[in-house]
């Protein structure tokens, strides 16, 4: 069995592979003040509820944006599986070809989810990845890295807008019958969910007359993605686990000494 770990800024990810199926997923909250037993527990607790207490481990592998947390989840990890985790902090050691202007500044969760999408879908691709931050990929025909886009996450808008004015409410991510809101909910979900897809369908459609080429696969990933990208008009696969199935060929590569 495998365990791979993803800790990002708002969630931390668990996939469990058996071979190539992956048995089941988890999420616990990124908490920088949890002590490697307290995340230890946690995982132990996971594993039971999915009646994977008991497996034998032949590996493990953490990509990591919080650097903090990055060496106490290394030791929760080593404690849960035996094995000391291969950890990814960056696109060094991930086997991803990268546009050499940006070699070694493309974060660990940037890596994995592209060497995922290489392996998975026809190239050239965008990846949508929507989660603390709005990210969209760029990988060319060759399976190279060339760039991307980054802007404030549709979650971080929200908790803004509530916070930042009296009288806009905290509202759930989900899309109106209609762009035009009739009352301050529907405004709010309209300018959220529509305005992010509108964006998705503007960045790829410049992007991609940028590039020159026709970019032969889009696909979407993150916890917020579902909800947008059915809203765009750019057809688009939605993958909820592609940085988990990353970092397990991220592993494999490793293993068999090809990264």
């Amino acid at each position: 069995m495998l365990l791979t770990v993803d800790i990002g800024n708002t969630n931390i990810t668990l996939g469990l592979f058996n071979d190539d199926e992956l048995t089941f997923t988890a999420r616990l909250a990124t908490d920088r003040k949890r002590t490697h037993d307290q995340y230890a527990t946690e995982i132990l607790n996971i594993l039971k509820l999915y009646a994977a207490d008991e497996v034998t481990f032949s590996g493990a592998i953490i990509s990591s944006v919080v650097p903090e947390l990055t060496d106490v989840m290394r030791l929760a990890v080593t404690a849960v599986t035996r094995c000391e985790p291969f950890i990814l902090t960056s696109d060094i050691g991930s086997g991803l070809k990268i546009y050499n202007k940006i070699l070694g500044q493309v974060g660990a969760d940037l890596a994995a989810v592209s060497v995922g999408a290489i392996r998975k879908y026809k190239l050239p691709c965008f990846i949508v990845d929507l989660g603390t931050a709005n990210k969209i990929i760029l990988i060319d025909k060759d399976g190279t890295f060339l760039g991307l886009t980054i802007s404030a996450g549709v979650g971080i808008s929200l908790e803004a807008l509530a916070l930042k004015t009296s009288q806009l409410p905290a509202v759930s991510l989900k899309a109106p019958e209609s762009s035009i809101g009739r009352n301050t909910v529907e405004c709010m979900q309209s300018g959220t969910v529509f305005g992010t897809a509108a964006m998705i369908d503007g960045l790829t459609q410049r992007m991609e007359k940028e590039y020159g080429h026709k970019v032969m696969t889009t696909v979407a990933t993150g916890g917020l993605a579902e909800e947008i990208v059915k809203n765009c008009n750019r057809e688009i696969i939605y993958d909820r686990n592609l940085i988990l199935y990353g970092l397990k060929y991220i592993f494999e590569g490793r293993k068999n000494g090809s990264n």
